[in-house]
């Protein structure tokens, strides 16, 4: 195998696709890259055997001449640190000797030890199922405002993933811990049902993957999930455990309204931030018409601050949640201004923007004692 390729673009590819390379694998293929140089295209994949990513670099702008078709597989680790430090717009890549690699640019040498490529797994990309098309920023979007909410312990391993569940031409994006809930409602044309739970991880680097790409085919087959976009490919498992009917938390009757300047409660939450009592950061908030007194405590130290509120109905009202689940979501709903709903001090929270109701942030509160 020999062929000539443009520094910039090759770096890219072997960025996109070492996110799918292991580093703890029991098989020590698995954290190389695969490259294959064939009918003047080279494809670059990597795999963990949970995540497959596949990227394909052709001729387009005069970027690669392959002089010698063939395959080869290189250590992620040492490909990628030294196509970085190699001082050259483009690079020469060729087997001289068996599974000895050259790599030659401007003036520099190196030589590397590959892998057979029979030895490396044998991994499909095709997909047989019809894929639907949704809009690059609206699913990074509805991604990074729900994928934080996932537990990150295995204990339920259903819940360290995000729901998706498609009906009636909506897409519905979910994810929980059990103590709260990021919900996010998306329209999406000519989408079939379904409702798979994608693992968060997965889906977190395929949104960060895209890239300036107007839209993402997605296609779900055989208990993986597909994600095309550009020349890429990413595909990814699904978790088999059902995911729980979150709608079912979502409150529909409320006794207490909040609005509140958002920027000046997140301030008023940081200043809580280092105290933990038991390990848990937890804001006391106590609510009426004219303001909320704020306060956090440790066995070392207590905080109390106060805050102005934009409008509150409903009669006084205490209740406590986590210092950081609260400051997450108001994160996540990016308004000026945010509405927080109450059915009482120890039914779930709701946080909103009045201005966009495609989100809904949810926090189970916490009970605490005077």
């Amino acid at each position: 195998m020999n062929f000539k390729i443009a520094k910039k673009d090759f770096l890219e590819a072997l960025t996109v696709a070492s996110k799918a390379v292991s580093s703890t694998t029991p098989l020590p293929v698995l954290s190389c890259i695969k490259i294959i140089g064939q009918n003047d295209t080279l494809t670059v994949l990597a795999s963990d055997s949970n995540i497959s990513i596949k990227t394909v670099l052709t001729n387009e702008n005069n970027i690669l001449t392959i002089e010698e078709e063939g395959e080869i597989v290189v250590d992620a680790k040492y490909l990628l640190e030294i196509i970085r430090k190699v001082d050259s717009e483009s690079i020469n890549i060729a087997v001289v000797d068996g599974t000895l690699i050259e790599i030659l640019g401007g003036t520099s040498k190196y030589t590397v030890n590959g892998v057979r490529a029979l030895d490396y797994p044998n991994i499909s990309f095709e997909v047989s199922t019809e894929p639907f098309t949704i809009n690059t920023e609206v699913f990074s979007d509805a991604v990074n405002k729900t994928a934080f909410a996932c537990s990150d312990k295995e204990t339920r391993p259903v819940l360290t993933g995000v729901n998706m569940v498609s009906k009636d031409g909506k897409l519905v994006i979910n994810a929980t811990d059990s103590y709260r809930l990021a919900y996010k409602t998306v329209e999406v044309e000519n989408i079939h049902d379904f409702n798979i739970t994608v693992p968060a991880k997965y889906l977190v680097e395929v949104s960060r993957s895209i890239g300036n790409i107007d839209s993402v085919n997605i296609a779900i087959d055989n208990q993986q999930i597909f994600f095309m976009f550009g020349n890429t490919v990413i595909k990814t498992r699904l978790l088999d455990d059902i995911f729980p009917d979150t709608s079912k938390l979502l409150p529909s009757n409320f006794t207490q309204i909040l609005k509140v300047n958002s920027r000046e409660m997140l301030n008023q939450l940081d200043r809580t931030s280092f105290i933990r009592g038991e390990g848990k950061s937890v804001i006391k908030l106590e609510i009426n018409e004219g303001c909320i007194n704020l306060t956090s405590s440790d066995s070392l130290s207590s905080f109390f601050g106060k805050m102005s509120v934009v409008s509150y109905t409903g009669d006084p009202l205490q209740i406590s949640c986590s210092s950081k689940y609260l400051q997450d979501a108001i994160k996540a709903i990016a308004a000026d201004v945010i509405t927080l709903s109450f059915s009482g001090e120890l039914k779930p929270i709701i946080i909103t923007d009045d201005e966009d109701k495609s989100l809904i942030q949810l926090i189970s509160p916490v009970r605490t004692y005077k």
